[in-house]
């Protein structure tokens, strides 16, 4: 869904556990006036996250939001192809555009890997039961970070010498790591930086004018997107906060929507 061209024409997005939500109760209400603000503007608020489609779907009903939106750290991009009949308000058909490498693929490597003595468990190998332990989501919610399609989420159990040729590995195998909030991520060669690419081409096509992203995240995995957007947000992470070379970056004052609820006040405030 294209809303409407913003006086100021900003794309803000986001990462979400740790920065938009709670790390631990996944909230997003300390961001709620901010979140408010950016409707009124008009302004997209975009979600490029790690988590599933099926979990983004959830969220997305529950916060109101009605955008593209990037899943599994920058594998897949949901882009709104709307029906002849959509002035009758027939609901949007969500095309994704994958971009990264098969799920099938990733846990075929992974188990040659593990049959090499490599020491993980991903999310194929756990129980709903265990992802909801591991993750603090309830079953229904743990179940819907399951169902994966181009990225696999693991617990790394081996020593740090045997990360690095772990990853060296899976380089051989045309796949990546990227650390995250809680687990390391297995996925191709694609991160989040290419989500922003393809909106700001996206936006910039539907508005006839290019836009300026705002882009706000707290993990390694982050980074990518935060270097690629014009002002950046970082936001303070439960271990470290990040550092990047980037003349426009602001830190957040607090983790979290709280953080968020922050920094997204006083760009605005700067930007409009």
């Amino acid at each position: 869904m294209i809303s409407q061209v913003p006086s100021t024409p900003i794309i803000v997005i986001t990462d979400l556990d740790g920065t938009l939500l709670d790390h631990f109760s996944y909230s997003a209400t300390a961001a709620a006036d901010a979140l408010q603000r950016l409707k009124q503007l008009h302004i997209p608020v975009i979600f490029n996250t790690s988590k599933t489609s099926a979990e983004v779907v959830e969220l997305r009903q529950q916060l109101d939001n009605h955008q593209a939106y990037v899943c599994e750290n920058g594998s897949a991009i949901y882009i709104a192809q709307q029906h002849p009949d959509a002035d009758q308000q027939t609901p949007a058909c969500w095309k994704p555009e994958i971009l990264g490498v098969p799920y099938q693929t990733i846990l075929t490597c992974l188990h040659q890997l593990r049959q090499q003595g490599y020491k993980f468990r991903g999310f194929n190998d756990m129980t709903t039961t265990e992802v909801a332990a591991l993750t603090g989501l309830d079953p229904i919610a743990a179940e819907r970070a399951k169902q994966r399609h181009a990225s696999e989420p693991l617990v790394w159990n081996d020593t740090d010498d045997k990360l690095q040729s772990f990853q060296q590995e899976l380089r051989q195998s045309q796949l990546d790591m990227v650390k995250g909030g809680r687990f390391w991520h297995v996925m191709g060669h694609t991160d989040k930086s290419n989500g922003v690419s393809f909106l700001k081409q996206y936006y910039q096509q539907h508005w006839q004018v290019e836009p300026i992203v705002m882009a706000l995240g707290d993990g390694q995995n982050d980074i990518a997107m935060l270097e690629a957007a014009d002002y950046p947000v970082i936001i303070p992470g439960q271990e470290a906060t990040l550092a990047i070379d980037h003349k426009n970056v602001t830190i957040a004052k607090a983790q979290g929507p709280e953080g968020w609820n922050q920094a997204v006040h006083f760009l605005l405030d700067q930007l409009i």
